[in-house]
């Protein structure tokens, strides 16, 4: 009990501005998980979209850097269990001839992650112009991001498949994550010079 008095305290002693933001991405965060695990993943929205777009996208790139038309993408819905509970899921694999090359599924989407960046972005203090033109901007480009990375991983996978494994679990989300902080800190950084413009 005295803990959680501490931490009550705790939050109660940050400034004003924080706790706005806490609160805002708490209730933005518990949100999203109860739409998301009742109603997009029975739909599958939009995973079976993206998926698909991410694995066409995929081809169209190893594609263009091999200069063939050898790769595909081949989109496959499979059920899953979710607890007790089964949802049909959709997944794409990208192709060359009829050899698989690599597996797009929901957690390499990026769904998360977008969301996750414009939640931080709608929590945050600013206008709303400002702030559907990052998210909508952002959101562009991590989805363009996340397609490079597939085709990167593509191409490692060919040509170093002993690196594949090293790209796959460090190298790249590294790299995704790096962008989504600077995308971040560019709102931040905008948002503080238009409340500066607007205070002097």
């Amino acid at each position: 009990m005295n803990y959680y008095h501490s931490v009550i305290q705790s939050v109660k002693q940050l400034p004003e501005d924080v706790r706005r933001f806490l609160m805002r991405a708490a209730v933005l965060f518990a949100a999203w998980k109860i739409l998301y695990l009742f109603i997009l993943i029975p739909a599958e929205m939009p995973d079976a979209w993206l998926v698909k777009k991410l694995g066409e996208g995929t081809a169209y790139g190893l594609n263009a850097v091999y200069n063939t038309s050898a790769f595909t993408a081949i989109a496959t819905a499979r059920t899953k269990l979710y607890g007790n509970d089964k949802a049909k899921v959709t997944y794409s694999h990208v192709k060359k001839g009829n050899k698989k090359l690599i597996g797009i599924y929901q957690a390499c989407n990026g769904l998360e992650l977008m969301i996750l960046y414009a939640g931080f972005i709608l929590a945050f203090s600013g206008r709303l112009q400002i702030k559907l033109l990052f998210i909508t901007g952002g959101i562009a480009v991590l989805y363009l991001i996340n397609i490079l990375r597939l085709v990167m991983l593509g191409y490692i996978s060919i040509e170093h498949p002993l690196h594949f494994q090293f790209a796959h679990k460090y190298l790249f989300n590294l790299i995704v994550y790096a962008v989504t902080f600077f995308l971040w800190m560019g709102y931040v950084a905008v948002s503080f010079k238009k409340v500066k413009t607007q205070t002097i």
